[in-house]
């Protein structure tokens, strides 16, 4: 199992039920999420963040807590199959942090949410000789913003 995939299975079991667990899980998730793509990229796990690096990862968690304090307003009539999807979209946002810092300076990442698909999206990042390629999910059906990313790849990290 892939790091990106061990932190988005550990963040949802801990996403049972809204609540200060579930917010703090997401917080946790992305902050991991960070730290292991650093990690990958550097070959060094790191002791701390830049003054950058904090800035993305709050910048990515307040966005992503938006919307649960939206979510956790109206989660009291919700059904718990409703809960844990939505708390699949939490950890398919984790996705788009993890690439962020794994592969800063695209022009967007997976589960970002500026694709049609938003977070939901099965796309991956693989890096080659050539730079970082899009690799669509064939098992799913690709919204067209994935389509396009993956026919302009490759793309340059910074």
């Amino acid at each position: 199992m892939t790091p990106l995939a061990t932190l988005q299975k550990r963040a949802l079991a801990e996403m049972r039920k809204p609540g200060p667990d579930m917010r703090r899980a997401i917080a946790t998730a992305h902050s991991a999420a960070t730290y292991a793509a650093i990690k990958e990229r550097t070959g060094v796990m790191p002791k701390g963040l830049s003054r950058a690096e904090r800035n993305d990862l709050k910048a990515r968690v307040a966005e992503q807590l938006t919307y649960y304090d939206k979510f956790a307003a109206q989660a009291g009539d919700m059904s718990e199959a409703a809960v844990g999807a939505r708390a699949q979209l939490y950890v398919g946002a984790v996705k788009a942090t993890y690439f962020g810092a794994r592969y800063p300076g695209l022009p967007t990442y997976p589960g970002s949410g500026t694709t049609a698909c938003k977070t939901n999206c099965g796309c991956d990042l693989d890096e080659r000789d050539d730079g970082i390629h899009w690799i669509l999910n064939e098992s799913l059906e690709n919204c067209d913003d994935c389509q396009a990313l993956a026919a302009g790849s490759p793309y340059e990290a910074t």
